[in-house]
């Protein structure tokens, strides 16, 4: 009996390490994937390559473009919240940085009246679970939606523009971002990069990111940024652009004020078992933080003439220091055709 227990045992480590290390496997060549969507399996078989990949999206769900424009945002979900983030906070400071709740539509007068680039909202899946836009986004998940999926989130993303979001990357199974208006330009480096890119791992936030403005660096990172190579690419209207996961990636807005972009995340069973050491570390976090109303917006003149609407929001306090990973330099860039 007990050697029938000690394989079962076996096959089931087995099992999981294998599974596991499936989800640690990170691409690292330079190149971006093109492909015409065909089927949701053959879209999983190209994903697990654990490369970028491009394609057109508009032809697969029609009606889904159809209702997510920021004219029917502002008509049917202008009154439900968003959270508003400065781009500026990143670079002030290593520690978690804050948002505002707005309502929707006072968060829209803000970015479109602001002309120094600088505020941008994400993270907004309440929003879009208040605002009834979950039954819309359902709507993909034959189409993008991997096996064995655990956790779908949906999120609603935009940005002042020009503006741009921190350097990052991300520990989901499947990560799409769908570009519904305007156009948004991307830069894209593998792990092997961290080396030169001072990773921060944020468990207030739950986010891992870079302090390197990778749009405009700063003096003391310029040595680390000639050591380099990036992907740089635009997405037009109506495609999805899949991220792998330790890909670190940012991304820059259009100048029009009409960017839209949708993301929708997938984790399978075996992601959210890999992911336990760090969604521990973030939940025990959450008990050690001290919360402390702080003044959330300092407007110029103009942006105060033009905004109607300002927040008081919650401050997250913590004092850690920043984590630094190594890395490499990766081969030159290429764009692959499937």
């Amino acid at each position: 009996m007990s050697t029938i227990v000690n394989i079962i045992l076996f096959l089931i480590i087995l099992f999981l390490y294998i599974h596991i290390i499936h989800q640690l496997k990170k691409g690292e060549d330079l190149e971006i994937y093109e492909m015409d969507y065909m089927s949701n399996e053959h879209l999983q078989e190209v994903c697990d390559i654990k490369q970028p990949v491009l394609f057109e999206y508009q032809s697969v769900v029609p009606a889904f473009f159809e209702h997510i424009t920021p004219e029917n945002l502002d008509n049917f979900s202008g009154s439900h919240d968003i959270k508003i983030k400065d781009i500026q906070d990143y670079w002030k400071s290593d520690e978690s940085v804050d948002y505002v709740i707005l309502p929707y539509q006072s968060g829209r007068t803000l970015m479109s009246s602001d002309t120094q680039s600088n505020y941008f909202t994400e993270n907004n899946e309440d929003f879009v679970d208040d605002s009834g836009l979950n039954k819309i986004f359902k709507e993909n998940d034959e189409f993008l939606k991997p096996y064995m999926t655990l956790q779908t989130k949906y999120d609603i993303m935009t940005g002042s523009a020009n503006v741009y979001t921190p350097l990052r990357y991300h520990t989901e199974y499947r990560k799409f971002l769908c570009v519904m208006s305007g156009k948004i330009r991307v830069k894209m480096t593998p792990w092997k990069s961290k080396k030169y890119l001072y990773t921060i791992r944020d468990f207030d936030n739950y986010e891992f990111k870079s302090p390197v403005n990778v749009w405009k660096p700063q003096r003391k990172y310029l040595h680390e940024m000639d050591k380099i190579k990036w992907l740089e690419f635009d997405v037009q209207p109506n495609h999805v652009l899949y991220i792998p996961p330790f890909w670190w990636y940012s991304i820059q807005y259009s100048d029009t004020p009409d960017n839209l972009i949708c993301c929708i995340t997938y984790n399978s069973i075996m992601n959210c078992v890999t992911n336990i050491p760090n969604w521990g570390l973030y939940f025990l976090q959450q008990n050690n933080i001290q919360k402390k109303i702080a003044k959330t917006l300092e407007l110029d003149k103009s942006d105060v003439e033009k905004s109607e609407d300002t927040a008081i929001g919650l401050k997250i306090v913590e004092k850690k220091p920043p984590l630094v990973d190594d890395a490499e330099i990766e081969p030159p860039s290429l764009v692959t055709s499937i």
